[in-house]
């Protein structure tokens, strides 16, 4: 199902209810990148990745979400990242899709965990995935860095799954990612921008 197709989140909840299959986890974990400066950007593919990463995780997660509350049990696993902590130059859209996701999943927890159901915001680093590939960002210093190295997808999705199960709102996998993610907090913004910028160079 092509997720850019602003129908599709509908037609995958209408598949679910007429196959009466009671939905009790739900993993939002469709998402691209891009690379470059934003003003030399395809508009069109920067409008595609906020409905992917954004417009068909919302509607899923509420499409699903309902059901969940009237059964007071489900459980919901939307995919951010470590980019949600900070602004990403020649990332731009990317970072501030899933800042969003972060939020939003933190926000919706809070409204729905006392009717039995658990959202979960799953932050990993960079992990060995093709993201890179199709977000042309092979050089990319990530990718190259010693301080916090690429983790297997396997491994990652063990912690989103555990994280999962425990109802956690939000769980970051790897525990130079959390040291990072958190250091944010006390970096002053001009410093993480540069930072990001620098991590983010493809040459």
């Amino acid at each position: 199902m092509d997720l850019t197709d602003p129908k599709a989140s509908k037609k995958i909840f209408d598949f679910a209810k007429k196959s009466k299959a009671v939905v009790e986890i739900l993993v939002n974990n469709a998402g691209f990148g891009t690379s470059g400066r934003f003003d030399r950007m395809d508009l069109r593919k920067e409008l595609q990745m906020i409905q992917v990463n954004i417009a068909s995780l919302v509607e899923l997660t509420h499409l699903f979400l309902q059901g969940m509350v009237e059964r007071k049990n489900g459980k919901i696993l939307n995919v951010a990242s470590t980019a949600a902590f900070q602004p990403g130059p020649n990332m731009a859209n990317y970072y501030a899709t899933k800042a969003y996701v972060l939020s939003f999943s933190e926000a919706v927890y809070e409204d729905v965990y006392k009717d039995g159901v658990t959202v979960t915001a799953l932050c990993p680093g960079p992990t060995k995935t093709e993201f890179f590939e199709r977000a042309e960002i092979t050089k990319s210093k990530f990718l190259n860095n010693p301080i916090a190295p690429i983790m297997n997808a396997k491994d990652v999705a063990e912690i989103g799954y555990d994280a999962l199960k425990r109802g956690k709102p939000v769980v970051i996998s790897g525990a130079l990612n959390k040291i990072l993610a958190q250091s944010v907090r006390i970096t002053p913004r001009f410093v993480i921008r540069k930072i990001a910028k620098f991590l983010n160079k493809n040459d």
